[in-house]
């Protein structure tokens, strides 16, 4: 990637700068910053995952099943349903809604972070975010970012989620165990079906 602009280091003008998109030559501490942002959104998607299955009361298998492959958004919205469809009060689901906006929120910045290349200055070696919008034009810009606010990200993402495990606590509520033992996955193909069948009318 090259930027057109001053290269102070080789004193031209219009020099172009060719900046190090090398995700292995990123400084580790950057990498350890972006892996942090990646594990506090998994925790906190997971802990959405358990309050819409302790809204629903039901076990945590059921609830596995049912918001493994759900996208955030779709998580989102989900929460916010079945709270409105069980609290007790407009004042539980204001304060649900106050949590998840908090996620909401945290989670789109994780969004920008997660998919936003970094790169290295050739010379001066600081590290950049680049920034690219492609909405009806192409907005595209790097910018310098540190460390610190990679990891305060991450710190609002784990917090975030940490507001909706305290409701859950508070409110006394969690996933259930699955009262039996899992039995081995059943082979779902046409042929394991069919085998099935025959081996029935066999027997």
């Amino acid at each position: 990637m090259s930027d057109k602009r001053a290269d102070p280091e080789d004193g031209k003008p219009d020099g172009l700068i060719l900046y190090d998109f090398d995700p292995r030559n990123i400084p580790n501490e950057y990498l350890r910053a972006i892996g942090l942002v990646a594990m506090a959104s998994a925790q906190t998607e997971s802990t959405m995952q358990d309050f819409i299955g302790a809204i629903l009361h039901i076990d945590n298998i059921e609830t596995l099943a049912l918001t493994t492959h759900m996208t955030v958004p779709m998580k989102e919205q989900v929460a916010r349903t079945v709270i409105e469809l069980n609290a007790a009060s407009a004042a539980v689901v204001d304060e649900v809604d106050d949590i998840l906006d908090r996620i909401r929120d945290a989670l789109a910045k994780r969004n920008v972070m997660i998919h936003s290349p970094l790169c290295r200055h050739p010379h001066t070696e600081e590290v950049s975010s680049q920034r690219l919008s492609a909405r009806g034009t192409i907005d595209f810009e790097l910018r310098p970012i540190s460390v610190k606010e990679i990891e305060d990200v991450a710190e609002e993402i784990y917090d975030a989620g940490m507001d909706l495990m305290r409701f859950m606590m508070a409110a006394q509520i969690g996933p259930l165990e699955r009262p039996h033992q899992l039995r081995q996955p059943l082979p779902r193909s046409k042929k394991a079906r069919e085998s099935r069948r025959q081996q029935k009318s066999r027997n």
